[in-house]
């Protein structure tokens, strides 16, 4: 019997616990009213208790192959228990294939995912530049703005690549509101509507000017938005568990799984 296993099982089965929050939300846990009903909120939190937080790169790196690691050993007993064999399967590795569809990698030449990941890259040294300068000034605000900006320039690229693939696999409906792409296109367009109001803020502060770097970095937030509405018109319809529930925000509980149909919440 493997005890760590039998742990999350039964720490997951926790009423108390929102299931599947952790795909639709920003990852800012430090600003979450819902850590404490979040299953991988508390699991990483365990993690850092017994091995320490990763504070730098090589650290980071380590953390996420123990992740990783401890991750394949949950798939594997979880096989087994299914009385699936899955190291014959992982020894076999992939079916070689002629299809250039059945590359995982192919989402990533997608223009959409290609934007989003030029928006990263021209974002990130202008924070890094920035951020020294805005710590010497002591503005809690215009801090704030910047770290929410460089935050969210790097959650685009990986949401709205789930969000492609996910529809390109077939994995969801692509008529129904509440599905995975849907979910993440959602997330996506929720961080780029933050994203922009930190830029003005930036900009009305005068610490980034209406033009030049920051104007292309809006228009292109606009133009990423613009496409993922296009692409995803019921993304926004999507109910986020617990987000986007008021009464399971409140406290009620629910174990409806994160993609099964749920009421829209009533208009504000």
């Amino acid at each position: 019997m493997n005890s760590e296993f039998d742990r999350l099982v039964e720490r997951a089965a926790d009423p108390n616990l929102i299931p599947g929050i952790y795909n639709y939300c920003d990852g800012r846990c430090p600003r979450c009213p819902f850590n404490e009903r979040c299953l991988s909120f508390l699991e990483n939190r365990d993690l850092d208790a017994q091995q320490g937080p990763a504070t730098n790169d090589e650290a980071l790196a380590e953390a996420l192959e123990r992740s990783i690691q401890r991750t394949i050993e949950f798939l594997k007993e979880t096989a087994k228990r299914e009385g699936f064999d899955l190291s014959a399967a992982l020894a076999a590795g992939p079916k070689a294939s002629d299809d250039a569809s059945d590359d995982p990698a192919r989402h990533r030449s997608d223009q959409l995912f290609v934007h989003a990941q030029a928006y990263a890259d021209m974002t990130d040294p202008v924070m890094r530049a920035l951020a020294p300068v805005l710590v010497l000034r002591g503005d809690a605000a215009l801090t704030d703005a910047a770290e929410t900006i460089a935050w969210f320039s790097t959650l685009l690229a990986p949401k709205i690549g789930r969000a492609i693939a996910t529809r390109a696999d077939l994995a969801d409906d692509p008529t129904g509101r509440q599905s995975d792409a849907n979910g993440s296109a959602k997330v996506a367009r929720l961080a780029i509507a933050e994203s922009r109001r930190a830029w003005g803020v930036l900009m009305e502060a005068g610490k980034a000017t209406a033009d030049g770097v920051p104007a292309a970095a809006v228009q292109m937030l606009d133009d990423i938005d613009l496409q993922l509405a296009e692409r995803f018109p019921l993304a926004m319809e999507f109910v986020r568990p617990g987000f986007d529930e008021p009464a399971v925000a409140a406290g009620a509980q629910t174990r409806l799984p994160p993609c099964a149909p749920r009421d829209l919440p009533a208009a504000r």
